[in-house]
């Protein structure tokens, strides 16, 4: 169940946010600001962080931990959107236009995560313009992000779809070939196949010598092999 802990593993704003290159923009008066009004919550792997279709109140930063967002559909065949690492602002396009979360974000790991009021993160938007600017840069990139994956989808095979998903972990996420708290409904989600196929395309890098998999740890062991079965796939 997750825990409210406001403050007691988190030291404040200007202490946490020196790790984010985004919130080091933001001037000692406006992160105190942010601060104030911040609240931490602490969720054990597999936990909602939130939910699709709910109100959008806040924002949520993960301070430590791994977290996944995916759609959900009512054929209950979800699909992952990204992974989203420490320090990274989500909430979605619900942000600015109807204030609902139209994706949901679930705890791979354990985690601590920060709740930060929308109207609070706006007025630091509207107060400093290189806030904005940057901010708007990494919001576009997550966009384009989503465009690249339904490209990868609708466009490759099933082995082309598992190796693009494979790298992107790999290099965006974990960078490092080890991979944990990835499940096999997991590369089924992000590649949009069924746990079955997965499982399939999985054992044949395996046999390949491409990969080596566990219950929820998946070790990349030939990555140039894989980038060429991603480009031609």
């Amino acid at each position: 169940m997750s825990e409210f802990i406001n403050g007691y593993r988190c030291l404040d704003c200007q202490h946490c946010f020196r790790k984010s290159e985004l919130f080091q923009l933001l001037t000692e008066e406006e992160l105190a600001i942010i601060n104030d009004k911040r609240m931490e919550v602490s969720f054990k792997a597999g936990e909602i962080i939130y939910k699709q279709g709910t109100p959008l109140t806040h924002l949520v930063i993960i301070n430590n931990g791994l977290g996944k967002i995916y759609l959900e559909s009512n054929k209950s065949r979800n699909l992952i959107l990204n992974y989203t690492k420490p320090y990274k602002i989500n909430g979605g396009v619900g942000v600015f236009i109807d204030q609902r979360h139209h994706s949901s974000l679930m705890a791979v790991s354990d985690c601590d995560a920060c709740f930060i009021e929308i109207s609070t993160f706006k007025q630091a938007l509207r107060s400093n313009s290189d806030f904005m600017e940057a901010f708007t840069q990494e919001f576009a990139e997550g966009i384009k992000h989503t465009y690249d994956q339904f490209a990868v989808l609708t466009q490759k095979n099933m082995e082309g779809r598992m190796a693009d998903s494979l790298l992107y972990l790999s290099e965006e996420i974990y960078q490092g070939d080890s991979l944990e708290y990835i499940t096999k409904q997991d590369l089924a989600e992000i590649t949009a196949m069924t746990k079955e196929s997965a499982i399939r395309v999985l054992k044949q890098f395996k046999d390949e010598g491409l990969v080596e998999n566990g219950s929820n740890k998946i070790e990349i062991l030939n990555k140039a092999a894989l980038r060429q079965i991603a480009q031609y796939g």
